[in-house]
């Protein structure tokens, strides 16, 4: 494996290392920094359990651009944050703490009121539960209350008859998932804790203190027209903005702020690099070697299989946005192919917000993680950064 730090134009640097046979993902990295398209990311890939390419470039701080994004910058990946809370939840299970087909009543009995002693875990991750909202109108401190959430879902109603139809639960199904993991974890541990200490230990959902803290790099957002993006129908922006907790357009970038990363808010506010997020989703195919030392897969293949079986019907689209193409596995994944091809069917991860992807493709034993400060919100899904450095691994695997 070959280390690299290559500069341009003395504005940008690359650092990592790349596999040989691997350097063309190098070469478009680089090129999306020179193109402007980043300012700073992070992105790595692992193929049949080592990782082949690790790299960073551009800078931490995208207003002075003095300090550089180096290897060990933490960045926050919003809605990335849900393929690691789908892959804590497929731990459960594997574990048999959890079932995907059992109520959440089973393990939340106060979960049951408002008609929902149904309901059950796979409905609620594959934002199938109604439950994309709660009634009330809430304000930023509620959002950062965890009790407070947990317990106005445990007492909604639902929007519409679980089951039946889907449409995002961008906010709460974080504080549904997190809190059955809290519940039937034997130590009873948080979200965020659990993760960090099951899965890696720089993935963070609430920062424990300043020297972490210190680590991220501030989000910029790029200006452009959202017009034929955002979605428009009031009810689905509720879901978005979490009852009005997080508004939308809004000039304030409340993901900057620290009480934002210390609170847990697991469908949104993961903060961690590409490293993590594509070891995270190699240890879902399989065993890990790094740097020789084996790291044993997180699940079964059977669990594996379960967590990603598609329960959205063909050509459903969202009940509140029909023009948000979306597909969703049992256990919560998003599911690439049907509606925004990567490679084909069976790849399945999440997207994030602005330009954060990260996903598994089992066919080539192959995993995939890209964070970045500079968000993109022109894009419902995976925006053109990512999809060079796709075509670009497309083209070496066809190659192999």
């Amino acid at each position: 494996m070959s280390s690299t730090r290559s500069e341009s134009n003395s504005t940008q640097c690359s650092y990592g290392h790349v596999t040989p046979g691997w350097e063309q993902v190098h070469s478009v990295f680089e090129q999306n920094l020179s193109d402007g398209l980043d300012v700073g990311a992070s992105l790595c890939i692992y193929h049949q359990g080592k990782c082949v390419v690790e790299l960073s470039g551009g800078w931490k701080d995208g207003e002075t651009r003095k300090e550089p994004y180096t290897l060990d910058t933490l960045q926050l990946v919003f809605s990335t944050s849900k393929g690691i809370l789908a892959a804590a939840i497929a731990l459960c299970v594997e574990r048999n703490w959890l079932d995907y087909n059992a109520p959440v009543a089973k393990y939340w009995p106060e979960f049951a009121a408002n008609e929902k002693e149904n309901i059950t875990i796979g409905e609620i991750l594959a934002h199938r539960a109604g439950l994309s909202f709660v009634d009330e109108k809430l304000t930023i401190d509620d959002a950062f209350n965890w009790s407070r959430m947990t317990s106005l879902l445990a007492a909604q109603k639902p929007h519409w008859e679980p089951g039946t139809a889907h449409s995002y639960h961008a906010h709460t199904v974080g504080y549904l998932g997190g809190e059955l993991i809290r519940r039937v974890d034997p130590h009873h541990r948080t979200y965020g804790q659990f993760v960090r200490d099951e899965l890696d230990s720089e993935f963070y959902v609430g920062i424990p203190d300043a020297t972490i803290e210190a680590r991220i790099s501030p989000l910029i957002r790029k200006v452009v027209n959202t017009t034929n993006v955002r979605p428009s129908d009031p009810t689905y922006n509720k879901g978005l903005s979490c009852s009005d907790a997080f508004p939308l357009g809004q000039p304030k970038m409340i993901y900057n702020e620290i009480a934002c990363h210390q609170a847990e808010l697991p469908a949104v506010n993961g903060i961690t690099k590409a490293r993590s997020l594509a070891r995270i989703y190699a240890l879902l195919l399989g065993d890990v070697n790094e740097n020789g030392k084996i790291r044993k897969g997180l699940i079964s293949e059977k669990t594996l299989c379960e967590a990603t079986e598609n329960v959205t019907p063909v050509g459903e689209s969202d009940l509140y946005c029909s023009n948000m193409p979306t597909s969703f596995a049992k256990g919560g994944f998003q599911l690439f192919g049907e509606c925004f091809p990567i490679f084909s069917d069976g790849a399945f991860g999440f997207t994030g917000y602005g330009g954060s992807c990260a996903f598994a493709y089992p066919s080539y034993q192959l995993s995939y993680g890209f964070a970045c400060n500079y968000l993109d919100p022109s894009h419902l899904h995976v925006d053109v950064r990512n999809l060079r450095v796709i075509q670009a691994i497309e083209n070496i695997l066809r190659n192999k």
